[in-house]
């Protein structure tokens, strides 16, 4: 090759790179979380040429502290995995993104009307829900078998679970417990107060009125509290601080049973034992509840290249990412009334486990509060109350009787 074609060939080539824009995606999650993000970059530089993804990434933990900072500092990533959007959408860090479904006929149709709504604020969309966070109750069928009990089923109710955590914890000579009989998850109190048909305000969008203090909510979350301090058969919040996160016990055989959604099926399906999933159980009358809801992506206000971050969004909450997502059966879709995406998960739902249980526990969700000032009140106000129950400090009844003036006086200092 002669020096001008090889120069050619270089100023061809360097000219391709400088049109190419890199945007940045910041997401959360686990190990076994993560392939399928990456899964749906490939697909997506493959579809096209023009526009890189960088990802930034980080643990639960640590993710949204930094995420935080970089609005502060006009910084933060071009499209970003969030929840709680109505409390960013109010500050004004994300782009409303109602022009762009306009102009390009976005098709939303496919998407649950609850998980639209939580992504909206004040009359604007500001982005899609990845799936819902659909929660199911997974069980070891070896400590099922070895304690020679029936599996969980979708009769079971309150007091059958409560049970069956008892008789499956296991304590050594000096009574501690070296295998637990259940293990939840500390934000999950909303699906107990809506399983025993209480709720937390009059609308979890838009609400005038706390709620969270009726008989109904006191008498579930004193439900939690007495399987940790009663029964000893479900590890407190402080000790799993030390002995790991539901994913890790359950995985490890130290508990025979987690509630939690499909995030955990790619690292459970690495545990030396058998297991499968079914339905949550019903409150003491019988009502089914479930979360409805669940994070998504929006796009930051101050992004440097909007156009490019609303091609990969829509590509993101489309078909192909959908399916990307929906084919590793990490998460229920958002979208599963899409025939597509929805076939991609049932599909992927490995052969033992039946992902009909995550489809149909769906559609018992209701809404957890999305306001604005939600996240605020709960972890100033919420959470500290539920941390004194779940430490035997104070009653539920006491505990939520407090919560409740200090949520009204909140309310009505705005």
């Amino acid at each position: 090759m002669t020096r001008i074609a090889l120069a050619a060939v270089l100023a061809a080539a360097l000219a391709f790179a400088h049109a190419q824009t890199t945007i940045v995606w910041s997401f959360w999650g686990d190990p076994g979380e993560l392939p399928p993000n990456y899964e749906v970059i490939e697909a997506f530089h493959a579809a096209q040429d023009d526009i890189r993804i960088d990802v930034q990434h980080a643990p639960w933990g640590s993710y949204f502290d930094r995420i935080q900072t970089q609005m502060a500092g006009g910084t933060a990533p071009d499209v970003m995995f969030l929840n709680n959007i109505p409390s960013y959408a109010s500050r004004g860090v994300l782009a409303p993104l109602d022009e762009w479904i306009a102009r390009d006929g976005f098709d939303t149709s496919t998407y649950l009307d609850g998980l639209l709504a939580i992504f909206s604020y004040d009359g604007q969309s500001f982005g899609f829900a990845r799936d819902n966070d659909t929660n199911v109750l997974y069980f070891n069928k070896d400590l099922f078998d070895a304690a020679g009990m029936e599996y969980p089923s979708a009769d079971w109710r309150w007091d059958d679970i409560r049970e069956a955590a008892q008789a499956l914890t296991v304590r050594d000579d000096r009574g501690r417990a070296t295998q637990y009989g259940l293990a939840l998850e500390k934000n999950r109190y909303p699906q107990w107060v809506y399983q025993n048909g209480g709720a937390l305000f009059d609308d979890p969008l838009a609400p005038t009125e706390f709620l969270m203090d009726s008989p109904e909510g006191v008498e579930a979350i004193q439900f939690i509290a007495d399987m940790i301090l009663e029964d000893g058969s479900v590890p407190s919040f402080d000790a799993m601080a030390q002995l790991g996160s539901t994913t890790e016990l359950f995985s490890t055989g130290r508990v025979a049973m987690v509630m939690t959604n499909a995030a955990r099926i790619p690292t459970f399906m690495d545990a030396a034992f058998t297991w499968d999933v079914a339905p949550l159980p019903a409150g003491p009358t019988g009502i089914r509840a479930n979360t409805l809801g669940g994070a998504g992506y929006v796009i930051s206000s101050t992004s440097q290249h909007p156009e490019e971050a609303w091609t990969f969004l829509q590509f993101l909450a489309g078909t192909e990412g959908q399916s990307v997502f929906a084919s590793t059966g990490v998460a229920v879709p958002a979208s599963y009334a899409n025939p597509d995406v929805a076939g991609a998960f049932i599909s992927a739902c490995p052969e033992t486990v039946s992902c009909q249980v995550f489809i149909d526990e769906t559609g018992n969700g209701q809404l957890a509060p999305n306001f604005p000032d939600w996240r605020e009140i709960e972890n100033t106000i919420v959470v500290p109350h539920l941390d004194l129950i779940y430490t035997g400090e104070m009653s539920a009844a006491d505990a939520l009787a407090s919560m409740g003036d200090e949520v009204r006086r909140f309310f009505a200092s705005r």
